[in-house]
């Protein structure tokens, strides 16, 4: 399923081909075990064994935060701050402007933990999986937060869960170094 999509896709361009996708044809989101999955998403790697203790500490410090205390947390250095925000190929797919905080945040993950950003913090299986978790926690944080009609929230979760799936799935280019 990988070679569906080309390597130099933004990591959430695949998300929102997916999310148009989750949206036309109703891709279901299990609800079991979602609990865990938030707590999960919200341990760090173990691998957590920073290079440079205090950035290190400061990046994990920020991406534990929710999507709304992120979006007013100063943008201090040495942190790489630049995003595309929800990176689909037009305006028009749903939830790219609903999920923008998220897809800020998740940016801001791999680009600092990433391999094939400048402080490199942490760029392994396992930490991409970490970010994308919090990711998937943050979007639903999301539809949670917008939409309290029943049937508005599950769709919203589709969609999120196809963002998720599509960075699962496409983002290994944007985390991994080339």
């Amino acid at each position: 399923m990988r070679a569906l999509f080309p390597t130099t896709f933004p990591t959430t361009l695949a998300a929102g081909v997916l999310a148009a996708s989750a949206t036309l044809g109703g891709l279901a989101v299990p609800d079991t075990a979602e609990a865990a999955t938030r707590a999960a998403a919200d341990r760090l790697p173990a691998s957590a064994a920073p290079a440079q203790p205090s950035v290190r500490a400061e990046a994990d410090r920020l991406m534990k935060l929710t999507y709304r205390q992120f979006a007013k947390a100063p943008h201090r250095p040495p942190f790489d701050w630049t995003t595309d925000g929800c990176s689909v190929p037009t305006e028009q797919f749903p939830y790219s402007k609903v999920f923008r905080p998220a897809c800020v945040q998740h940016d801001f993950g791999y680009r600092n933990y990433g391999g094939n950003g400048k402080l490199k913090l942490d760029p392994t299986r396992e930490t991409k999986n970490w970010i994308d978790g919090r990711f998937r926690t943050e979007l639903r944080r999301i539809c949670d937060h917008a939409f309290a009609d029943a049937q508005r929230n599950r769709s919203c979760r589709n969609a999120a869960e196809t963002y998720y799936l599509g960075v699962q799935i496409g983002g290994d280019s944007a985390f991994f170094p080339r």
